[in-house]
């Protein structure tokens, strides 16, 4: 009857305990971390419609020589979006937009995360040109 007491006590407070030193640590970090993946991408698809907005007001305009976009309530996190000075892209008639932005959360750090779109101008533009949320 003793080791029937024994292993009863062992069984207490100090196994919870050890559990729950345990258990919700680890909850925490992966609850902490997949907000952080979520974050991720939403910015992620806020960059593609981003990419996208611009893709489509390049495609019609016919002088590309002051592109700019009015999009900053689409950059996450309320960042501003500027563009890079516009230059040739590599094939005639050819408009590619890449859009950029710097994720920092709580797990992933310094992460770019970008998007790129390339289409053809309808009036025969050419253009490379980079936007970036910051």
């Amino acid at each position: 009857m003793r080791n029937k007491h024994r292993c009863r006590k062992a069984f207490g407070l100090g196994q919870i305990m050890a559990t729950l030193l345990v258990v919700l640590p680890t909850m925490a970090f992966i609850v902490t971390f997949m907000i952080d993946y979520w974050s991720i991408m939403q910015e992620d698809y806020k960059l593609k419609l981003i990419v996208n907005q611009a893709s489509q007001k390049a495609d019609n305009m016919e002088d590309l020589s002051s592109f700019d976009l009015d999009a900053d309530d689409l950059c996450p996190n309320a960042t501003h979006l500027v563009f890079s000075k516009a230059k040739d892209a590599d094939t005639k008639g050819r408009i590619d937009i890449v859009i950029a932005y710097t994720h920092n959360g709580p797990y992933v750090k310094n992460k770019l995360l970008s998007t790129s779109m390339h289409t053809y101008s309808y009036h025969d533009q050419n253009m490379s040109i980079i936007g970036t949320c910051q």
